[in-house]
């Protein structure tokens, strides 16, 4: 199932009332495709009065889940919000939001919320279980996505002098940039540039990777490491 706002809509009003008694405040509702998170609920500091103002929960289609997951997902986030409406103090010191590591925001006060929607046969957890994920799947845009993104993709290796080299991933529209980037680049540990090489290759977790552009981000390999990389990725040379 994908979701949209709408259904979010329906569903945050709906458990609003059944969960917790209709005091849930009117917020925005967003959907995007993120693969790294699959909900989030956010909100905004307020100057003014010193508190915190709950602004949107989003939701993921990046996977197609059956409607259970979608839901679950969205009362985790739910208790979000009911965290930063009835206890804005725990996000709150000195005028001033607090970090992470000051407030856990799935510690004891989610825990505790957690087990009280689960009484109603929903499962709320930090993360996605492994059943969950095990009965999701790309969604279909997520496919198409992934497909243009590994036609697209583009391993770049500097090659040093010190018999060192550094690689990374970028894709075809960003060669331009990226011949820019390496010009102003001091690579310490391969010594001088050697050789700048472009490789089309076929892994697909390496394609998923955000391409490099103005920054470079990447790893460096011996000869032997790297040749056994190009390898094990199926990389054919291209010109560029």
């Amino acid at each position: 199932m994908l979701i949209t706002k709408r259904w979010i809509e329906k569903n945050y009003n709906k458990f609003n009332e059944e969960l917790f008694g209709g005091r849930l405040p009117n917020i925005e509702f967003k959907v995007n495709r993120s693969k790294i998170s699959w909900g989030f609920a956010s909100y905004k500091y307020d100057y003014k009065n010193d508190t915190i103002i709950p602004l949107a929960i989003t939701l993921s289609n990046y996977y197609d889940s059956p409607e259970k997951v979608k839901l679950n997902t969205l009362l985790h986030e739910m208790i979000h919000i009911a965290d930063y409406t009835f206890f804005p103090e725990h996000f709150i010191k000195n005028h001033r939001k607090v970090s992470g590591h000051r407030y856990d925001a799935h510690g004891w006060w989610f825990q505790n919320e957690a087990k009280r929607i689960e009484q109603y046969g929903w499962v709320i957890t930090k993360h996605v279980t492994k059943e969950e994920e095990e009965v999701s799947k790309l969604s279909a845009n997520s496919e198409r996505c992934l497909a243009r993104r590994k036609d697209d993709a583009i391993l770049c290796v500097i090659r040093g002098t010190t018999g060192m080299n550094f690689y990374f991933k970028t894709d075809i529209y960003k060669i331009k940039i990226i011949k820019s980037t390496i010009k102003r680049y001091k690579f310490n540990h391969i010594g001088d540039i050697r050789k700048i090489e472009f490789y089309t290759f076929d892994d697909i977790d390496l394609s998923s990777r955000r391409s490099c552009g103005k920054r470079l981000s990447g790893w460096f390999a011996n000869n032997k490491e790297l040749m056994n990389k190009l390898e094990n990725i199926k990389a054919t040379t291209v010109k560029y």
